[in-house]
């Protein structure tokens, strides 16, 4: 089959969206289709120029090397285009919005670019008012969604076709290298992120609280932008990660905090647990698709600094606990296949070719 993906902008720094739909363009590519990412720079330079010749060299030459954070197959097609039209989209069988902004884009298009899927990884309302992101459910799509949460929010909304695919985690890169019990537990980790979502005022609010009890706390800081200059000291902070330098990241770490407010799925959590990591998070709505309480995560309700400290101290303080957490939640991760999510994918592609 042909499929072409359709991304909002180029992709220069790692985020947890376009690295899941990387996967799955490496991964349909390895088993024989055809695959196009596109690649939109409308947005490009839009303070300078509004002229979109100059809009597509500059997206050609800023998109050529991207994503230099990712490894995408040599054979995945790459297109950046400032043109909504399709004028330089690639016919297909298939076409995928992977967000609220490209599905008004990719709705607008002829057939003749592929039937109309809809990648949907969070109930976007910070990009688009609520009835608008509602609106985009019933397009007439095959609307995939990645947590079980989302399912529900997308099939109260819409009659048309809803399909979940949970997020899978590559196994292959986030393993545990270095033995749960042979881990620091005074070495904590978490996602630096500027969206407020991301609870990190929250995160650092209880890591203080950790750090006063116990002094030798270490935290491994990952995130795209310049280390914040508020970060203390002993926030070790890595820019822009590659998928390598989380793996040695995570295993370097006893606890991974998280402090989302809310969020479709959350990534790195995940992550984190599939190399071993014991998981401190709030309990916001994403968590729960691969996060127990008490079984293989702590988890504590969002914007409470204090119950999320708790939960960190207690982890540092029981290690029978931090180890039984940590391997449980390895565990429960390693179940969730790229291998049966790409079959599933498949599968209702082939039945769709069909109708």
């Amino acid at each position: 089959m042909k499929l072409t993906f359709c991304l909002p902008e180029i992709s220069t720094f790692p985020t947890g969206g376009y690295k899941i739909i990387f996967e799955y363009a490496n991964r349909l590519s390895d088993r024989g289709h055809d695959v196009s990412l596109v690649f939109l720079t409308h947005n490009v330079l839009n303070r300078v120029t509004k002229n979109k010749k100059i809009k597509s060299i500059v997206g050609n030459l800023r998109g050529r090397n991207e994503p230099s954070w990712f490894n995408l197959r040599s054979n995945i097609k790459k297109i950046t285009t400032p043109y909504l039209d399709g004028r330089e989209f690639p016919e297909a069988d298939f076409i995928f919005a992977t967000a609220v902004s490209t599905a008004e884009i990719v709705k607008s298009l002829p057939l003749r670019y592929g039937k109309k899927c809809y990648f949907i990884q969070d109930f976007e309302t910070w990009i688009l008012p609520e009835d608008k992101v509602i609106e985009s459910y019933n397009y007439g799509f095959l609307n995939f969604t990645v947590s079980n949460w989302l399912n529900d929010i997308v099939k109260s909304h819409t009659e048309d076709s809803v399909f979940c695919l949970p997020n899978p985690i590559d196994t292959e890169v986030f393993r545990i290298i270095n033995p749960v019990e042979e881990r620091n537990p005074f070495h904590l980790a978490m996602l630096y992120h500027e969206g407020e979502h991301k609870g990190i005022s929250y995160a650092i609010k209880a890591i203080d609280i950790v750090k006063d009890k116990y002094p030798n706390i270490g935290v491994n800081v990952f995130g795209v932008p310049d280390r914040p200059s508020f970060l203390p000291d002993y926030y070790h902070y890595t820019q822009k990660a590659t998928q390598n330098q989380l793996q040695e990241l995570y295993n370097d770490t006893a606890i991974f905090v998280c402090a989302t407010i809310d969020e479709g799925f959350g990534l790195t959590g995940a992550e984190s647990m599939a190399c071993g990591c014991a998981l401190a998070s709030t309990s916001y709505s994403g968590v729960f698709e691969y996060a127990v309480n008490g079984e293989n995560a702590l988890l504590s309700p969002v914007k409470d600094s204090q119950a999320l400290a708790d939960n960190i101290i207690k982890l540092i303080n029981d290690s029978a606990l931090r180890f039984r957490i940590a391997k449980e939640g390895g565990k429960n991760i390693r179940q969730r296949s790229w291998e049966k999510a790409i079959d599933y994918l498949e599968l209702i592609l082939e039945r769709a070719s069909q109708l």
